[in-house]
């Protein structure tokens, strides 16, 4: 593979975990409070471990991209 083409699969990467990433965060911090009332009685878990679970994959997506990026230069 040419350079250029790994260069470019590389930000179709990005755009693909930021989209994925972007979808994550707005599923858990932006639903409407009436669907949170009536999920909260069949889940038990609490906000903090919801937030972790949206945010640590991130962290690690991020670590990921980063990595590969020094490979490839």
């Amino acid at each position: 593979m040419s350079s250029r083409t790994a260069v470019l699969v590389f930000w179709l990467a990005v755009a693909a975990c930021v989209v994925a990433q972007l979808g994550i965060f707005r599923a858990e911090f932006f639903r409407p409070r009436q669907a949170e009332a009536s999920q909260n009685e069949l889940r038990h878990s609490s906000r903090a471990a919801e937030i972790a679970w949206a945010v640590i994959p991130a962290i690690a997506l991020a670590a990921i991209l980063t990595a590969t990026w020094l490979a490839l230069h």
